[in-house]
């Protein structure tokens, strides 16, 4: 289990660049709820970090998912031209569950999708604030 540690507040870069995000994935399981968070463990506190660092990140949040019994789905978040990608995991979970995932994993924020809709959630204090466009894969 990753250690908890003091998340940073959410930079008005950082808010810019995670509300501009696209996510790429495989179609979405016929059964899959309507409702799921997408977490990722890369790059803590919003800082780059080596691909092992992060591949091994991956892994563990993979791992504690599964173990807690979260069915998975890949969704790639990043920006539109694909320069930047962050791997993460759809999982049906409740939004608190959902950050306190992010916060385990020191993520800055997760999103969180409820039918067409997705928002942006500060792991710091969970607040929750609609993007401008439906969920769906580019």
């Amino acid at each position: 289990m990753v250690a908890l540690s003091c998340l940073p507040n959410m930079t008005p870069e950082q808010r810019a660049q995670f509300m501009q995000a696209v996510f790429r994935f495989e179609p979405l399981p016929p059964d899959w709820p309507t409702e799921f968070a997408i977490i990722t463990a890369y790059d803590p506190d919003g800082r780059p970090t080596t691909a092992e660092q992060n591949l091994a990140a991956d892994q563990a949040l993979a791992d504690e998912l599964r173990a807690a019994g979260y069915r998975l789905h890949r969704i790639t978040g990043g920006s539109a031209d694909g320069v930047h990608r962050e791997p993460g995991w759809g999982v049906p979970i409740g939004l608190p569950g959902a950050v306190e995932f992010g916060r385990r994993y020191r993520q800055v924020a997760v999103f969180c999708v409820r039918g067409r809709e997705v928002s942006l959630v500060a792991c710091a204090d969970g607040t929750a604030e609609p993007m401008a466009r439906p969920f769906r894969a580019v």
